[in-house]
């Protein structure tokens, strides 16, 4: 009977040490978990609309972007993921972002620096300098006082250096601690979970495309300015939108579903035409690197 209980015993502790052992990574992994998806936001082509008390994502806010005139020359959606890119030519615009139950500007981020939001809009206002996507990342302020701070801006409150350390050191640590459990094949299946999970965030790290496309010179490679880019919905073959170039040869698009033709032109160079037959996306970037060869 003794010896019964002796065994349950040590199983008890074995149990407890194990469960220690995964508490322990998943909390660095869940320290962590901001700097991965600030790595992942800057290379996704979009802004986010984020909560700014909590650091979550808010889907279903309208982003308008009116003129000098107060005429609204772009609007976006964000989606489930907070994510939206709004296409416009250079000028100054004023920015607006509608969403039940929030405020913008943002007071509460207001000429604040963010560890994990970095490339923010806290004003209405904002200038465009050429050809592109906006993809600023844009909190906006609840209207009614929360609970508590999240899990999410708790974390927040943590350095990028000391997320990365927690990461790398603490994974170090980790293995230290499962090496000298040798053949403890709990802690091993447990050190496995951790570690396929770490390998998954890597690679899931994969740059996105400029949020814009250029128009170069087939002969020099220099870009192009002053070349008209048409966009043209193809079924009722109906120019929706005319760009001229930068002097960057930069140009881009934000479409809905549908179907499209791009149509590049200059005096003195070969037309080129590119087909998109079928874009299931909304906000989809219309935006492809192309090279102008001169007409014989």
């Amino acid at each position: 009977m003794l010896y019964l209980s002796g065994m349950l015993w040590d199983v008890a502790l074995e149990i407890i040490k194990q469960g220690v052992y995964a508490f322990f990574l998943f909390l660095i992994g869940l320290l962590s978990r901001p700097v991965y998806l600030d790595f992942r936001r800057k290379r996704s082509g979009f802004g986010i609309v984020f909560n700014s008390r909590t650091g979550e994502p808010e889907d279903t806010a309208v982003i308008r972007l009116r003129d000098y005139h107060g005429q609204i020359v772009r609007t976006a959606v964000s989606d489930k993921q907070g994510r939206y890119r709004v296409a416009v030519p250079k000028g100054e615009y004023t920015v607006e972002v509608a969403k039940a139950g929030f405020v913008f500007p943002s007071a509460a981020l207001k000429n604040k620096t963010n560890p994990f939001f970095d490339n923010l809009l806290p004003s209405a206002r904002i200038i465009v300098k050429d050809y592109g996507t906006i993809t600023k990342n844009i909190p906006i302020d609840p209207a009614q006082p929360g609970k508590g701070p999240s899990v999410f801006s708790m974390r927040m409150g943590l350095s990028k250096g000391l997320q990365h350390s927690l990461a790398f050191f603490g994974t170090l640590v980790a293995f230290a601690i499962v090496l000298m459990q040798k053949t403890n094949w709990l802690a091993w299946a447990i050190f496995a979970v951790y570690f396929l999970v770490m390998v998954r965030r890597m690679l899931s790290y994969r740059p996105a495309k400029p949020p814009y496309g250029t128009v170069k010179d087939a002969a020099t490679g220099q870009p192009m300015q002053q070349v008209v880019v048409r966009l043209i919905e193809q079924k009722f073959n109906k120019v929706l939108d005319t760009q001229v170039t930068s002097p960057q040869g930069r140009y881009a698009f934000v479409v809905k579903p549908g179907t499209y033709r791009i149509m590049i032109e200059k005096k003195g160079y070969k037309k080129i035409i590119v087909n998109y037959p079928n874009i299931k996306q909304d906000g989809y970037l219309l935006a492809r690197d192309v090279s102008m060869k001169r007409a014989v």
